[in-house]
């Protein structure tokens, strides 16, 4: 279920640090993701439920040129208004599964950010578009004949961290964080505690730098 309206006004006036913060606070899990290379415009962020795919390398005796992979089917339609997709290919990064072609249809169907435990290519087009994508790596060769889809949205684990299809995504140029769809309201409520705080000592800060 995607986050209303409010919700996702609400976390974009956050960083990933208030986010982190008020999971720790609240005694949730950590689970946040860093060293992605964040593909967007500066202070770029995005917040949104995960959609996972979920791909791996092919059998050796799957022919090379059959194309087995279903991200395009993903940023094509399966995902929507609201949502995060999550690809992950193990971290590779001598192949991608994401592309320009395949942003820019997400952007068509409403699809908020892209996490790519992986590759992609098209990196300057990607940063031009209004979507923020990241990713752990940069190659322009495809993974059609490298990879096959192995399932699409059901759980997945990014280095360590467990992604279920649900779960809020958020990232900006600083880390990712993985908030669980139980905890959305608890962990908004609390982030936001922080942000006031925080805006409160950066004015005060200010005003004696400036004053």
């Amino acid at each position: 279920m995607a986050l209303n309206d409010t919700q996702q006004a609400e976390f974009l006036t956050l960083v990933s640090g208030h986010v982190s913060d008020a999971m720790e606070i609240l005694g949730i899990k950590r689970s946040v993701l860093t060293n992605f290379i964040c593909l967007g415009s500066n202070h770029a962020r995005m917040v949104g439920t995960a959609f996972t795919i979920r791909q791996r390398a092919k059998s050796s005796v799957t022919p090379k040129d059959e194309p087995l992979v279903r991200h395009a089917e993903v940023s094509g339609g399966l995902a929507g208004k609201g949502e995060v997709v999550v690809v992950d290919i193990g971290g590779r990064t001598d192949v991608v599964s994401w592309g320009e072609f395949h942003t820019y249809k997400c952007l068509l169907n409403g699809v908020t950010g892209v996490l790519i435990n992986g590759a992609t290519r098209d990196a300057p087009q990607i940063r031009d578009s209004g979507m923020t994508v990241m990713v752990k790596g940069l190659s322009p060769i495809k993974s059609r004949w490298d990879l096959e889809t192995a399932e699409i949205n059901g759980p997945v684990t990014i280095d360590g961290v467990g992604i279920r299809p649900g779960d809020v995504i958020f990232g900006d140029e600083t880390g990712v964080v993985v908030v669980p769809q139980e905890r959305i309201d608890d962990v908004l409520a609390k982030a936001k505690e922080i942000r006031d705080f925080e805006d409160g000592e950066r004015d005060a800060a200010m005003a004696k730098l400036h004053g």
